[in-house]
């Protein structure tokens, strides 16, 4: 994604950081310094700003606000409103998991790179019911490590305070614990603050955790209609930002969302708002079917597992629907071409790279 393109809109994510800045002590004309964004833009709702822009906003940030810790201090001052219409679902999501995948949809309004990568695999089922949440941040590049440090802390603050809202606080366990690959600062003292019951440093990867009733059970029943009002109304901006480049990516989204439960091509229509003829006819367009997608995202999610899980090859069977362990096993390797154990045992990283060049494979066999 071309880094100058100005795609980003100045009223989301931009105008919080700028509101976060100067209630810290920054002065806004020393904010704006240099990164094109006048102060007649902030009034403006149609203006946009590119990657290099806010790269630019949040260095003169860190430079004017010489905080220790500050990606942890404005990811809890940082509000939902500046996510968008998305931001509403903190506040009547029937669970965590139906506010986290509306984050992952829709944060794409306010960010457009998530739109380039795509929907992939991400959190997963592991032992004893804990759902773990692997911490990505936007890929480093040339960014300096001030900058890196702030993207990874803004994020684990935001995140933190989405599960804290959302999780159900009337499960048997509502403990949120947070696994950091990086030492511990020296301002460990804000890490602390933040609102989970316990946090490691110098762990192999950094991921949120906690069990599957607080992250996946409803709790708030009443609240469902205003939240699928949210979500229709999302899902038109997002239509009308063109920021989606298929119907495959919008259904690849939803079938996702659907985690196992594979939701049907009638209900994922209706949450297009085409019906599921012309969806079928959008999808031939485009070389997919929705049996093909839903079939591909079963296996990624398949692979997933075996790849980053500790759950049995029996148990991740029951869990993606396969009627036994064999059956996994056998689909595993016709889509793959790699064994379950063997996939189990390679390094994650060279399993991603394998199972790419395969996918590539099969994009060229059906063209």
């Amino acid at each position: 994604m071309d880094a100058d393109a100005a795609v980003i809109p100045l009223q989301l994510h931009p105008l919080g950081f700028i509101e976060a800045f100067t209630q810290l002590g920054a002065n806004l004309t020393a904010l704006l310094r240099g990164t094109g964004i006048s102060h007649a833009m902030l009034d403006d709702p149609r203006a946009r700003i590119s990657y290099a822009q806010q790269a630019r906003l949040i260095g003169n940030g860190l430079a004017r606000c010489r905080q220790p810790g500050l990606g942890l201090i404005v990811g809890q001052m940082f509000d939902w409103s500046y996510y968008g219409t998305v931001g509403g679902v903190v506040q009547c999501s029937p669970s965590l998991r139906a506010a986290g995948e509306a984050f992952q949809r829709y944060l794409m309004i306010a960010q457009p790179w998530y739109a380039f990568r795509g929907r992939r695999p991400t959190t997963y089922l592991d032992l004893d019911g804990m759902i773990v949440c692997p911490l990505h941040c936007f890929p480093a590049g040339e960014a300096s490590a001030p900058l890196r440090q702030f993207e990874g802390e803004f994020r684990l603050a935001t995140q933190l305070r989405l599960w804290d809202s959302c999780g159900n606080k009337a499960a048997p366990d509502t403990s949120i614990h947070v696994c950091l690959s990086h030492g511990e600062p020296r301002h460990v003292h804000l890490y602390h603050a933040l609102p989970c019951s316990s946090i490691r440093f110098d762990c192999a990867r950094s991921y949120i955790a906690a069990h599957r009733h607080f992250v996946l059970e409803p709790f708030r029943p009443f609240r469902r209609r205003a939240f699928d009002r949210i979500i229709q109304r999302c899902e038109q901006e997002l239509n009308e930002s063109q920021v989606e480049p298929s119907y495959r990516a919008k259904v690849r989204w939803h079938v996702f969302a659907g985690f196992n439960k594979r939701p049907p091509l009638k209900e994922i229509a209706s949450m297009l708002s085409v019906t599921p003829r012309a969806l079928t006819r959008r999808l031939a367009s485009e070389g997919a079917t929705f049996r093909g997608i839903a079939h591909e995202v079963r296996m990624e999610l398949t692979a997933h597992h075996l790849r980053c899980s500790h759950l049995s090859v029996d148990q991740i069977a029951e869990l993606m629907g396969f009627s036994c362990a064999s059956s996994l096993r056998r689909a595993i390797r016709n889509w793959s071409g790699i064994a379950a154990g063997a996939m189990r045992a390679t390094p994650p990283e060279k399993v991603t790279r394998q199972l790419a060049t395969k996918a590539v494979s099969r994009v060229i066999a059906r063209s």
